[in-house]
């Protein structure tokens, strides 16, 4: 086994590992987008959506529960594939981004019951070329981020914009990152009964 296969072999079940804690809440359900989940993580030099991993056809909730359509394979994931290669451009500790449902009592709860770090990107303040050009949304989200706070904050969340569902963005370095950061979004959802 090679160097790069045990990496990526890492990186697999790093997203596994994130998945098994999803996928045994029904609660988290309520964490999943009308466009679907996607759970991505990065070698640590990606330099292009091949050397990303991600769940095939992404999570959705069957029987009330998260269930991935697929298997966790490199070069499956499109948006958040994008949105590590752009932060990694900033920041090459961040390897994962999972995007989770907008609910703005959530957003509220985790500014004033967590440590974590939110940057709200406006969609309407898009420039026109980059509403018209597909690929530029989620460079542009980071671009913003970094613009607003000068570094990529745990959570980059946004209100949508016509025909683009409201979304939230959490970024980590590692599935420890992520999974620890996610625990504390799903307690916060559970003491507010959300």
């Amino acid at each position: 086994m090679t160097q790069i296969s045990q990496e990526k072999q890492n990186i697999i079940n790093q997203i596994r590992e994130i998945y098994s804690i999803i996928s045994k809440d029904k609660d988290f359900s309520k964490l999943i987008p009308e466009v679907r989940m996607n759970i991505s993580g990065s070698l640590s030099n990606a330099q292009s959506k091949s050397e990303i991993a991600g769940i095939e056809g992404r999570i959705t909730i069957i029987n009330g529960f998260p269930k991935a359509s697929g298997e966790i394979k490199f070069g499956v994931s499109d948006h958040t594939a994008r949105l590590i290669l752009t932060a990694k451009e900033f920041d090459n500790s961040i390897n994962f981004v999972i995007n989770l449902k907008y609910i703005p009592e959530l957003i509220e709860s985790i500014k004033e019951n967590s440590n974590l770090e939110l940057q709200e990107i406006i969609r309407e303040e898009q420039p026109e070329y980059v509403k018209e050009k597909e690929y530029l949304t989620m460079q542009w989200l980071i671009n913003e981020s970094i613009k607003k706070m000068g570094k990529i904050p745990d959570i980059i969340w946004d209100k949508g914009a016509i025909g683009k569902e409201p979304m939230m963005r959490l970024f980590g370095k590692n599935s420890n990152d992520i999974i620890r950061k996610l625990e504390q979004i799903i307690k916060l959802m559970k003491k507010k009964k959300i």
